[in-house]
């Protein structure tokens, strides 16, 4: 089957949902946290952080 490229090019851009190819060799580093002591330091940021307060109800 043959695909006329330019209107295929031209749906991609008038496409609302972005394409991604996510690339397999990555999917070694599932699972793993290649960087603990940032995610330490996150987590207790997260932790002590307050929420704005609500100016405006809706």
């Amino acid at each position: 089957m043959k695909t006329d490229l330019p209107k295929f090019i031209q749906q991609l851009h008038e496409s609302k949902v972005p394409i991604v190819i996510i690339d397999p060799s990555l999917e070694k580093f599932r699972d793993k946290n290649l960087f603990p002591e940032k995610l330490a330091r996150a987590e207790e940021l997260l932790k002590n952080a307050e929420l704005p307060k609500n100016k405006h109800r809706s």
